[in-house]
């Protein structure tokens, strides 16, 4: 069951702390929830979006001494036409990126940075509003500075070329120690990453809102015990209609 525009914008009010105790409380914990060390490129980075995923695997293929002209050429360049593209195999697409995606890669935490400042944009302009990678962003200054929504395990200066290859995309991967297939719900925040199947994704978004609900207005009382002026964090929810 693909998740549906309404559960996807129920999820952008969503924080991921509701959403991984709305999986607790489905009998789904630890299920979910990626590896501690996929981190935020920089604070206060969020998105929920529809997961299109991509798989990376190593591929030994180093590059001997050349001419730069020669680099230049070859690196991007296809394998099978004497280039080092880590980007192309027979078979499988390339990644165009789509409006609301999250562009979800498994590169088993390899050092070779596939997401870097140029891709990102290009994608974002694309429309993609999040990128999760179990491996490597590079330029990470520049990711930050244009404000690339990214998570990654790894960050590193490292070309991917001669390193990694892509294997798969547009099927189930696993990122970060989850199982990941496409169409999957993907929410991120300053906590972390959680991947919500979309089988149950209208389930766990429902708990999820009762969840924040219930939080705004404990800490909504705190806030008036403190005297302190009330911000968007502790304004009441509407009642959900659906």
């Amino acid at each position: 069951m693909a998740v549906s525009k309404k559960v996807l914008e129920l999820y952008q009010i969503l924080r991921c702390a509701d959403v991984c105790d709305a999986l607790d409380s489905m009998g789904l914990q630890d299920r979910y929830e990626m590896a501690l060390n996929m981190r935020p490129m920089f604070n206060g980075i969020r998105f929920a979006g529809i997961a299109h995923t991509q798989e990376f695997d190593y591929y030994d293929h180093k590059m001997p001494a050349m001419s730069y002209e020669d680099f230049d050429a070859k690196q991007y360049k296809k394998i099978e036409e004497g280039g080092y593209s880590s980007y192309t195999r027979p078979g499988v697409e390339k990644y165009v990126g789509n409006p609301g995606e999250v562009f979800v890669i498994a590169a088993q935490g390899a050092r070779a940075g596939i997401l870097g400042s140029a891709n990102t944009l290009n994608y974002m302009y694309k429309g993609v509003v999040g990128f999760v990678i179990d491996g490597t962003c590079r330029d990470s200054g520049e990711c930050i500075m244009q404000g690339a929504p990214v998570f990654s395990t790894v960050r590193s200066y490292t070309h991917p070329m001669g390193r990694i290859r892509i294997k798969s995309d547009s099927e189930p991967v696993v990122c970060a120690g989850v199982y990941v297939c496409p169409g999957d719900m993907i929410i991120a925040d300053d906590d972390g990453v959680i991947c919500v199947p979309q089988a149950i994704a209208e389930e766990v978004g429902k708990r999820a809102y009762k969840i924040q609900q219930k939080d705004r207005i404990d800490r909504r009382r705190f806030y008036e015990q403190l005297d302190r002026a009330f911000d968007e964090t502790v304004e009441l929810l509407p009642d959900l209609d659906w």
